[in-house]
């Protein structure tokens, strides 16, 4: 169902004179509305005047990464001039270093120390530190350990130690000696042998508080092979002034456990204290050795209490202990 109006309204357009119906020009469409307009004509619309846009202000953020960057840049400036200072003091001072009076003394000077640890080092590198004993060397040097890897048997350390609950106190007692073990029996198998290395680096243990600084010893293995193994023991006793040396020396059979007597080692007879004087001059040249006579000498190298024999790569070394240390020389002609 529809409804539609009847009623119209004629009347002449004011615009071009055309005839208007229902209010509405034919001709021109004088009277539409804006929504009864035909798609095709556009209205004119009203001259408007717009405001320009005011400029947006600067964020916080924009400020803090300039200060930043200004910040960044000062501490540049300030590490340059810190820098370039430095560098122009340091060669005032070289400059003032080489005008130095006294320049030519202190280079002399530190050249003089330069040598003398150089020659120090050399020393101690080949006599000390790195001496590696063999059978060509003219003597032997120096007490250090000879241990070989490819016996049936090998060498373990122990240690042991006094020291006093009373921190003040400086007399203390320490010793740390090698123990023989075997791939088959363990230590067992050596146990008089190490019983025996054990009693004599404890030699002092009883006695270390009759030493105003207490004493140490230490055990080297000087020569082993499968038949033989030479312990020595080096006693240091430590008086107020200075410390005294003992040396002592024991020599084992591998095989059975049996200690090797000095008398089985070497002859100790007047040609023996002759070779010995001779070889210690070559070696050592030790004023007291020197001094004594041959009778001494001899009486020296046969006193039980002293007398000191052990094997080495390089040979039989035969020497003493005396009032002020001891002396060793080698007798390569004995070298097993």
């Amino acid at each position: 169902m529809s409804e539609i109006n009847n009623n119209q309204d004629f009347r002449f357009c004011p615009r071009c004179g055309a005839v208007m119906q229902n209010g509405v020009c034919a001709s021109c469409g004088y009277g539409r509305t804006f929504s009864q307009m035909p798609p095709n004509i556009q209205p004119v619309m009203p001259n408007v005047h717009y405001m320009e846009t005011p400029p947006k202000k600067k964020t916080k953020t924009a400020v803090v990464v300039i200060s930043v960057v200004a910040g960044v840049l000062l501490f540049i400036g300030l590490i340059a001039a810190v820098i370039f200072y430095f560098s122009n003091t340091l060669k005032a001072a070289m400059r003032a270093a080489d005008e130095h009076p006294y320049k030519g003394y202190y280079d002399d000077d530190y050249d003089y120390y330069d040598d003398y640890y150089d020659d120090y080092y050399d020393y101690y590198d080949d006599d000390y530190g790195y001496y590696e004993p063999d059978e060509d060397d003219p003597y032997y040097k120096e007490i250090v350990d000879w241990v070989q890897d490819d016996q049936d048997y090998f060498i373990l350390w122990d240690t042991e130690s006094v020291n006093p609950d009373d921190s003040d106190n400086s007399c203390t007692y320490y010793t740390t000696y090698p123990i023989l073990e075997g791939e088959d029996g363990g230590e067992e198998a050596f146990a008089a042998v190490n019983d025996a290395i054990r009693a004599e680096a404890l030699t002092y243990r009883d006695s270390y508080h009759d030493y105003k600084e207490g004493c140490s010893t230490y055990g080297y293995v000087t020569y082993m092979d499968e038949e033989k193994i030479s312990i020595v023991f080096k006693h240091s006793l430590y008086e107020k002034h200075g410390t005294l040396p003992r040396l002592d020396a024991l020599t084992f059979q591998v095989s059975t456990g049996e200690l090797i007597e000095y008398s089985q080692m070497t002859e100790v007879d007047e040609d023996l204290a002759l070779n010995f004087r001779a070889q210690d001059k070559i070696q050592n040249d030790n004023d007291y050795v020197q001094d004594l006579t041959d009778e001494e000498l001899l009486e020296a190298l046969k006193d039980p209490d002293s007398v000191v024999m052990f094997y080495t790569p390089v040979g039989l070394e035969v020497g003493f202990n005396y009032e002020d240390g001891w002396v060793t020389v080698t007798l390569k002609e004995q070298a097993l």
